[in-house]
């Protein structure tokens, strides 16, 4: 899943008022900027991570086939060109010669053949990968035929397909190859609008098997700044785990002239107190902010990020299987309080889980108001629904008292203790807040290991199935294990549809689904909030690139 972590709720500090305000703080280095990451970045393997920290770190030293521009449209990147077939099925790419690794190797079609592979090699465990098998041809034959065991009950059973037969069996099924040494070709399963804006996103990024190997291969690669190689703007000269990221100008990039950043030093600020002291202090040029501290910056800036921000239930836990008592959570929230009262700026109450960043608005717009949020201060029904959901899993309303996962943020401490305020006094409910580190966050939610989470997704590509594929069943950003047959027709049917409107019509339906099963509880749509000093310009964030310095500048 795509975890933001940038803004994530709102948090009330109080700073002194000489020291707010400014915005003239910053790096002192000429070419140089500091900026708060907020965390600690799960890894930097393109073909594992899920983790929008991650992504703002690789967009900056890896470079797939194409880049985005400031209005998010696809440029060359890797590759010069493209060509597209008749039946806008099939794209050949044509890379650019003498493009450099780090490590000295040049970077060639066989470069993205090994990244892809990887990643639909089931054994790899990339969470990505079934949400990109149904849009290329032959992943999931092959990610089927590579999971597939002797004895699919028993996790510890042997597989079918032996290691060695793995790479005769994709070169015979995959629907990318590479033609010759500088030419890279892939069908897709369907003539999809965005197929080359896709092509931007790091699970399609090249990976050099030479060094994959020597970083010690799967779950190893991109664990530090010496276990993973480079053909980006900048490199990663230096990784200080909870600490910082420093990233300098890679000379051997294709592009490397018109880089004007010499130095980014990516700060990992969880306490935003801490970050705003520093800021005003002249030592960060580019800080979050939520609630309160917004007004306190007069060129404190924000954009619709995209971000979905929604209850995640885990439907293997009783009695979170129960549709009821999904539903009931999700309406004892008053998203619009929450709002007004914590997130303080413009993001809205979510009646979709699509929000109106995609697609320029037009799904949203086209599906309406899907889930009726609570506005009249009566929650007696809620809380009927509840105790009805609770009766059949055969619970009482005293007996049950969920936990809600969340980070160690002061922003996301806050922002739980909202939510546990929120359904005590709404439905008498007893919420427990578990706080962990963002990567303890992430891990529980993939181990399975959460009852409730407060989650939040920003998109990969702008289409509406960005958002609506993570629910199929058995989807690696499906934490909560929900399975559905009819959303998972739903969606298969939807992605062979080319016409505009019928894929529309499919998808509101499973819409229409994920607001009455509420699988997840959507709350609302993010408006994300910062500020930058003086002396940083051309900084780009939008829904599809969260935080994009490679066009950046110093003007002192």
């Amino acid at each position: 899943m795509k975890k933001n972590w940038f803004a994530k709720a709102a948090a009330s500090v109080t700073c002194l008022a000489m020291l707010v305000g400014c915005g003239s703080g910053g790096s002192a280095g000429a070419n140089e900027i500091t900026i708060n990451l907020g965390a600690e970045p799960p890894e930097m393997d393109s073909i594992l991570t899920t983790s929008a920290g991650s992504m703002n770190v690789l967009r900056h030293c890896v470079e797939g086939l194409v880049s985005l521009d400031a209005n998010d449209e696809a440029v060359p990147g890797m590759a010069e060109s493209w060509d597209v077939s008749d039946d806008q099925k099939t794209y050949t790419f044509h890379l650019r010669k003498g493009a450099k690794w780090s490590n000295g190797e040049e970077v060639t079609a066989e470069d993205f053949v090994f990244a892809w592979n990887q990643h639909f090699n089931a054994r790899t465990g990339a969470p990505y990968a079934s949400t990109w098998m149904t849009k290329i041809a032959g992943a999931e034959d092959i990610f089927n035929a590579t999971a597939e065991k002797v004895d699919p009950k028993d996790e510890k059973s042997d597989y079918k397909m032996a290691e060695a037969d793995i790479p005769k069996y994709m070169e015979e099924h995959a629907g990318w190859k590479a033609v010759d040494k500088y030419t890279f070709q892939v069908t897709f399963t369907g003539p999809f609008q965005y197929a080359v804006v896709l092509m931007a996103f790091p699970s399609f990024f090249p990976v050099n098997k030479k060094a994959y190997d020597a970083a010690g291969g799967n779950n190893n690669y991109g664990t530090d700044a010496d276990k993973l190689a480079y053909n980006g703007p900048f490199t990663i000269t230096s990784w200080a785990h909870e600490d910082s990221i420093v990233l300098e100008k890679n000379p051997d990039y294709w592009n490397a002239e018109n880089i004007k950043l010499d130095k980014i030093t990516m700060r990992m600020i969880s306490q935003e107190t801490t970050a705003i002291n520093e800021f005003n202090n002249g030592s960060i040029d580019m800080i979050g902010l939520t609630g309160d501290n917004i007004k306190q910056f007069k060129n404190a800036q924000g954009f619709d990020d995209g971000g979905a921000w929604y209850f995640e239930f885990n439907s293997k836990v009783n009695p979170f299987n129960n549709a009821k008592v999904r539903k009931a959570l999700t309406l004892g929230v008053d998203a619009q309080a929450m709002i007004d009262t914590i997130v303080k700026n413009d993001s809205k109450v979510a009646t979709t889980f699509t929000p109106p960043a995609v697609a320029q608005g037009e799904f949203t717009e086209y599906c309406g108001d899907l889930f009726k949020h609570i506005t009249n201060n009566d929650y007696s029904e809620a809380k009927a629904l509840l105790e009805e959901g609770l009766k059949e899993e055969g619970l009482t309303l005293a007996e049950f008292s969920p936990e809600l996962l969340c980070d160690d943020s002061s922003a996301a401490k806050q922002q739980a203790e909202f939510l546990q305020a929120q359904l005590k006094e709404h439905l008498g409910v007893t919420l427990n807040i578990r706080q962990v580190t963002y990567n303890a966050r992430l891990d529980a939610m993939d181990q399975g290991d959460f009852e409730i989470v407060f989650a939040g997704w920003s998109p990969d590509y702008n289409d509406p199935m960005t958002y609506l594929d993570m629910w199929v069943t058995g989807n690696g950003n499906n934490h909560g294990k929900w399975s559905n047959a009819e959303y998972d027709k739903i969606i298969k049917e939807a992605s062979q549809i080319a016409d505009k409107e019928a894929y529309y019509a499919k998808l509101k339906e499973a819409e229409e689904i994920l607001a009455e099963e509420c699988p997840i509880g959507f709350i609302y749509d993010r408006q994300t909030s910062y500020v930058t000093s003086d002396r940083l310009k051309g900084v780009i964030r939008t829904a599809f690139q969260d935080i994009n310095l490679n066009y950046a500048y110093v003007e002192e």
